[in-house]
């Protein structure tokens, strides 16, 4: 069915990476583009964290824009993310920039989902050590939010598997040699409703799916919300379950 609306399924995407320079295997969940507003049922979101336990990732990585409201105005909705078992990490989109990063960051963290904004953090994960890096969105300058990102990617250690987790697909462009393997991003929602999709295509030559930049392999999601009108067509939600063997 080409027309989607509402929150009732949860369309998981199976996405197998291989990536020579990574060198461990590890499951991915990514949820993009979640656009939360109070009028979705917390009985969903409920349900769409329970079928990602039982998925049994790894990581749980949110790119960004998870609220189209005020946090505190979501924060039912939001505390649903307590109960994801496995690490979970996000970043900012330019949407929650507009509605508040600071009062999001603070009902994240107390839902057990830290920020990843513009840091590096280092894992552990079945014996096998990785580092993830994050850039805020790209328009977190609007609210004093300075992406010194030449500092943040120096930072890196280069032996190590890497992942970016970045809002907009565009940023892979600063990653120029260094070591990212995998980022991951969304914004674009697929264009969310053809054929408006082709104009989005236009400007956004990462629009969907998997790429090759350089040396970095970047996947971009179409999300699984809605902006503006509360329908897709021809630009399938999905929450991406990847596999990097």
């Amino acid at each position: 069915m080409s027309l989607e609306r509402g929150w009732r399924d949860f369309p998981f995407k199976n996405v197998s990476l291989s990536l020579d320079t990574f060198g461990i295997s590890l499951k991915i969940v990514q949820l993009s583009d979640l656009h939360i507003t109070p009028n979705i049922d917390v009985v969903h979101l409920d349900a769409m964290v329970e079928k990602i336990n039982q998925i049994n990732p790894d990581l749980v990585l949110f790119s960004g824009d998870i609220i189209q409201s005020g946090a505190y105005k979501v924060q039912k909705q939001l505390e649903s993310f307590q109960g994801l078992k496995a690490k979970s990490y996000y970043v900012t989109g330019n949407h929650d920039i507009v509605y508040g990063a600071k009062n999001l960051q603070s009902v994240m963290q107390k839902s057990g989902v830290e920020l990843l904004d513009n840091r590096v953090v280092h894992l552990d994960i079945q014996g096998a050590k990785l580092q993830l890096v994050g850039l805020s969105d790209r328009y977190s300058f609007m609210r004093g939010v300075k992406r010194e990102t030449k500092r943040l990617f120096a930072s890196l250690q280069p032996e190590l598997p890497t992942i970016l987790l970045a809002h907009q697909p565009k940023d892979v462009r600063l990653i120029g040699e260094r070591r990212v393997d995998l980022q991951l991003s969304g914004h674009t929602h697929g264009g969310q409703i053809y054929p408006f999709s082709l104009l989005v295509k236009l400007a956004q030559p990462y629009f969907s799916g998997l790429y090759r930049h350089n040396k970095t392999t970047l996947y971009v999601s179409n999300g699984i919300g809605y902006w503006g009108l509360q329908i897709r067509y021809k630009a399938p939600r999905e929450i991406a379950v990847l596999t990097i063997n």
